[in-house]
């Protein structure tokens, strides 16, 4: 009896010890919406990204760049829908194009409001603008 419940552990082990050596090696995709093709800097940033990802994650992350809104049929402004509802994972795009669904974006579309990188971490770092973006928060 002793024997057979050491044989049933042992088993169990090696169930967990192949289920947890499988797991470390899945890989796991993920879709990437630019609005650009790679002849612009936003979809070369975005396939550069891919690339890094992959590589710094030894295989185990894919991300695969969908040039062009081609997973929105070319409306851009439905992107932010499409990462939402879980039909897409990521993307590369403007705050401009998201503002239709998350008006609070808007603040980032204000020309000449910030005139350096500094300004812009000063102002989206502020208590009042992160209380303003809550809805963001909110879709996560």
């Amino acid at each position: 009896m002793k024997l057979k419940k050491q044989l049933t552990a042992l088993a169990a082990a090696a169930c967990f010890s192949m289920s947890a050596t499988s797991f470390a090696q899945e890989t796991r995709e993920f879709s990437v919406s630019t609005v650009l093709g790679d002849a612009f800097p936003w979809g070369q940033a975005a396939t550069k990204w891919a690339e890094l990802v992959e590589e710094r994650s030894e295989g185990r992350m894919k991300l695969t760049v969908y040039p062009n809104a081609q997973l929105v049929s070319g409306d851009q402004t439905r992107e932010f829908s499409a990462m939402r509802s879980g039909l897409i994972d990521m993307a590369v795009a403007s705050t401009i194009n998201w503002s239709p669904q998350v008006p609070e974006l808007n603040l980032f579309s204000l020309p000449f409001l910030m005139p350096d990188e500094a300004a812009i971490d000063a102002i989206t770092q502020a208590q009042p603008v992160r209380l303003f973006l809550l809805p963001l928060n909110a879709a996560e």
